[in-house]
């Protein structure tokens, strides 16, 4: 496992992000309150495929999380999350929880299905996490890398991929999991 600083710092930041209640653990409670600001942002009913999809990939993460921690009392202490997180972030098997979050996300900002984020898109969903429109913006030319005016598929795991593992502690990929 990593013990790279800047990425444990990087997990302690969404620790807090999670943590929406302040009872210094993040449960399940935590993300499905995550989950349910995406509904409630994209206007969503539980029963659509795109919010099946991103409850599921947050139920997957979570799963993965409580099994790596081995902390079956519900819920996640700071040290316990950063270490789950790391580890769930190094998993290379086939289906590793944490990147299914990036694809399910790229889904929900994908409204219209063409298999590409617009700004506009994206900024509907900076508005849904609570951004200021300004830093949005400068997230999104971040995440485009090939200054074509939208993120594709690639292009947005890619940043989810720099938040779990770049050097770069400012990384915009940190909005795929719900840091602002």
């Amino acid at each position: 496992m990593s013990t790279n600083p800047r990425i444990a710092a990087r997990f302690g930041d969404l620790f807090d992000v999670l943590d929406t209640d302040g009872d210094k653990a993040v449960t399940w409670a935590d993300y499905q309150r995550l989950v349910d600001r995406y509904l409630a942002g994209y206007g969503l009913e539980a029963d659509e495929d795109r919010a099946r999809a991103i409850q599921a990939a947050y139920e997957s993460l979570w799963r993965k999380l409580v099994d790596l921690s081995g902390d079956r009392t519900g819920g996640l202490d700071r040290d316990s999350f950063v270490g789950a997180m790391h580890a769930a972030s190094e998993d290379r098997s086939r289906s590793n929880a944490a990147e299914a979050v990036a694809e399910a996300v790229f889904d929900l900002l994908d409204a219209d299905g063409d298999g590409r984020i617009s700004e506009a898109e994206f900024l509907v969903y900076a508005k849904t996490l609570g951004a200021e429109e300004t830093g949005a913006r400068a997230r999104f030319a971040h995440v485009d890398t090939d200054g074509d005016g939208d993120i594709s598929r690639e292009e947005f795991v890619s940043s989810a991929r720099q938040y779990l593992f770049g050097d770069d502690i400012d990384s915009p990929g940190g909005f795929v999991f719900g840091v602002v």
